[in-house]
């Protein structure tokens, strides 16, 4: 990630790592404030998924592109923030997993939603929100990620399942990041 702030320094970027509370752009490394920071509970370490969208809302940008430890871009990715289409229609871009979603789960039926067929699973590893448009998508999610285990077995679900509960639109792109 500190390679991306030094290849890319016209970029108003910061990295921040929830567990230090720390954050660090092109010059500075500050603590934030706690009361910015929502930090999870987890009951499980190796389950770190629960900070991805408490990640996204304590941002201090109102536009958030989340790229998880192992995600990287191969080219300046200003250009989905300003002229891609369907980014500027629904203000939130999904890419999709490898994995198709299991139809039958008892939660899609709780939250009052389906799950197509052929439908595959978002890839958390990657996400474009515009925060101000869909909010309500965004804090729904979060509290379903602040009680995974009694919703489902991770991210690749509750964002699916927080936007739709709250009617908040969103586009998976149709091409998996490779």
């Amino acid at each position: 990630m500190m390679d991306l702030l030094n290849q890319a320094p016209k970029l108003n970027a910061r990295i921040c790592c929830f567990d230090t509370a720390q954050c660090r752009d092109h010059q500075h490394t500050w603590q934030l404030n706690s009361t910015h920071v929502y930090k999870p509970r987890t009951g499980n370490p190796g389950k770190s998924f629960p900070y991805k969208p408490a990640a996204i809302i304590s941002a201090t940008f109102t536009e958030v592109l989340f790229l998880d430890c192992d995600a990287y871009v191969t080219r300046d990715p200003t250009d989905l923030f300003l002229s891609d289409p369907m980014y500027l229609k629904f203000g939130a871009l999904f890419f999709p997993d490898g994995y198709q979603s299991r139809q039958y789960s008892v939660v899609w039926n709780l939250f009052n939603t389906t799950c197509g067929e052929h439908e595959y699973e978002l890839d958390s590893a990657v996400i474009l929100v515009d925060k101000k448009r869909v909010w309500n998508g965004l804090y729904m999610t979060n509290l379903m990620n602040a009680n995974y285990e009694y919703v489902t077995d991770g991210d690749k679900d509750t964002f699916r399942l927080g936007f739709r509960y709250m009617g908040v639109k969103y586009y998976l792109v149709m091409i998996p990041c490779a």
